[in-house]
């Protein structure tokens, strides 16, 4: 219950800042722990739930363009007329896909592209850039079988990227937090040093902390329902320099009170 207390306070109770001032340093540090998962997961979420939908696309175009195949023994064989041709030229860079393990083609077809990936049946082209091509030969499947079923499992399997997402997003929203309250607890010293309240780096630094709940609540909601919205880390610090202000001066007019 302190939790949600002090997260309550922070919002709509300005005079609780005082109190946030002269906190141990353990339960601000938990404080912000708290505040980054309850809305960071959710964020996080949300993003692991794109990223899963764009991978269930990518499988749906592999399984709609790509032939059957089999690779074994360090050669490939592909169903169907050859060679497949897949051309984009949407962009500024033209880019080609060619299948050919008929042998009527090579590498070549690659250098009129800014873009690409040729495959045969026994390697993979891929250029990168008019710079960059690299070459990767099938014998290295000596001995094993990979069919078309056995790539779209693999694929699927990228979802698991999802767990990674999560953890190392949380250590990043704790680790970007904790930036910006050190840089807001040098604005609110300026806002105490503005205000005559006499308070210190430490004392802004946690209020600085209690001051981003609103901001973070903001935020994570922005990037759930409007990622695209160009003002939102405007929107986000003018929030938190308010909350600085009206708190510095709630400290003010709670110190002049006999």
């Amino acid at each position: 219950m302190g939790f949600f207390k002090d997260m309550s306070d922070s919002a709509i109770n300005l005079s609780q800042y005082r109190r946030f001032a002269n906190q141990p340093w353990g339960k601000v540090i938990s404080y912000l722990l708290l505040i980054i998962l309850i809305l960071g997961i959710p964020v996080l979420l949300s993003i692991v739930f794109d990223f899963n939908k764009e991978v269930d696309n990518w499988v749906a175009e592999f399984n709609k363009n790509i032939p059957d195949f089999v690779l074994k023994d360090g050669e490939l064989a592909v169903s169907g007329e050859m060679p497949l041709i897949f051309e984009d030229k949407s962009g500024e860079e033209k880019s080609i896909y060619v299948i050919d393990t008929s042998g009527e083609t090579d590498g070549s077809v690659l250098d009129d592209y800014d873009t690409g990936m040729f495959i045969s049946k026994k390697e993979a082209v891929i250029k990168r850039s008019a710079l960059e091509k690299q070459t990767f030969s099938f014998s290295a499947f000596q001995g094993g079988e990979i069919h078309k079923a056995d790539a779209e499992k693999y694929l699927s399997y990228m979802k698991l990227i999802g767990i990674f997402i999560v953890l190392f997003g949380l250590i990043y929203f704790f680790l970007s937090k904790l930036c910006t309250a050190v840089v807001l607890g040098f604005v609110c010293l300026i806002f105490s040093v503005i205000q005559n309240t006499g308070l210190q780096y430490s004392e802004t630094f946690k209020i600085a902390i209690y001051a981003l709940t609103i901001p973070t609540l903001f935020q994570a909601l922005q990037h759930i329902l409007a990622p695209q919205f160009i003002y939102g880390l405007f929107i986000y610090y003018t929030i938190a320099l308010l909350y600085l202000w009206f708190a510095v001066r709630a400290i003010r007019i709670s110190n002049a009170k006999p």
